[in-house]
């Protein structure tokens, strides 16, 4: 009879602790995100990106269901996962060594890196229309009128006077030409020096912006560059078309994305990756879901999944070979 009694015990004691941990899987999963197309676009009627579709292949894998919860602000993001409050967050989140320390990652989902963001070149007319304008200007007219004068005088002359002063105002007038061409030739340099940035250093002399707490806010800043700091990407995009800055330096793909969308024909974007970066989906430490995760991301590297999503929102470009 007590071995009934402890038999029934334990029954129940499985069963109580069995139906509470089958409805927490029943549960949806929560991850934070914030606004950082392609990766996650939050302004629209429904949340889309390519770590959006990622996630929720994912969930299905599982079995499980997943909501999204925006996020105004990047570190917002990372906040509510390191506080669990969250199941964990995804977006374009760098790996780096202090968050891992305080949080988990999955593996590696895209591979990115810190490129730099620079006015398209003008059109060679555009830009000799802007080396005569000012001073060279002014030089070039100044010098017409002395030649013409010069030459008038000349021709006018009855005297040696009048021919003296004549050589006088045709050499004064080739004098100005030198001059503006020699002021036309240092803006043409200095614009050559300024239209490029072939090392870190050559930063000091542009303005530079990028995103306030970001892994390029750290970049900068360790190689001792002044920048402007701004709240997102999209705030700091909005003041390079302003001209409020002449330099973006930021996570290459964002940048791509806005040369192929609001940034076509006012950008270009300088090939060199400064600092390779891998993104990865944010979970809290030691959260139970990350060997799950990263069994389906195994799953979709091996059937082809991870590809078609990655396709789907970057044609070809980051294919594997």
């Amino acid at each position: 009879m007590g071995y009934l009694k402890r038999l029934a015990l334990a029954f129940l004691t499985f069963v109580s602790l069995a139906i509470p941990l089958a409805a927490q899987s029943d549960d949806p999963m929560v991850f934070a995100t914030v606004h950082r197309p392609p990766f996650a676009d939050t302004q629209g009627d429904q949340i889309t990106g390519f770590s959006i579709d990622l996630m929720r292949a994912i969930a299905d894998q599982l079995g499980r269901e997943v909501v999204f919860e925006p996020n105004d602000r990047f570190g917002d993001m990372l906040t509510s996962v390191r506080a669990e409050r969250v199941d964990g967050a995804i977006a374009n989140i760098s790996i780096t060594a202090d968050r891992e320390r305080a949080m988990d990652f999955s593996q590696p989902i895209f591979g990115s890196g810190i490129q730099i963001l620079l006015p398209k070149e003008a059109a060679l007319g555009d830009q000799f229309l802007s080396y005569i304008g000012g001073d060279a200007l002014l030089y070039v007219l100044g010098a017409v009128a002395f030649v013409v004068l010069g030459w008038f005088l000349m021709r006018a002359a009855t005297g040696v006077a009048g021919g003296i002063i004549g050589v006088v105002a045709m050499v004064g007038g080739f004098a100005l030409l030198l001059v503006a061409a020699g002021t036309i030739t240092a803006k043409i340099t200095v614009t050559a020096l300024q239209s490029d940035v072939q090392t870190i250093s050559d930063l000091q002399a542009r303005i530079v912006g990028t995103v306030a707490g970001s892994t390029s806010d750290s970049f900068l800043d360790q190689h001792g560059i002044q920048f402007q700091g701004f709240g997102d990407p999209d705030s700091m995009l909005r003041a390079f078309e302003r001209d409020e800055i002449n330099t973006v330096v930021f996570d290459g793909p964002i940048l791509a994305h806005y040369l192929q969308t609001d940034g076509a024909g006012l950008a270009r974007l300088i090939d060199k990756i400064y600092r390779p970066e891998n993104y990865g989906i944010l979970l809290p430490a030691g959260s139970a879901l990350k060997e799950d995760v990263d069994l389906a991301l195994l799953q979709f590297r091996e059937d082809g999944t991870y590809d078609t999503i990655l396709t789907r929102w970057f044609g070809n470009s980051f294919l594997a070979e």
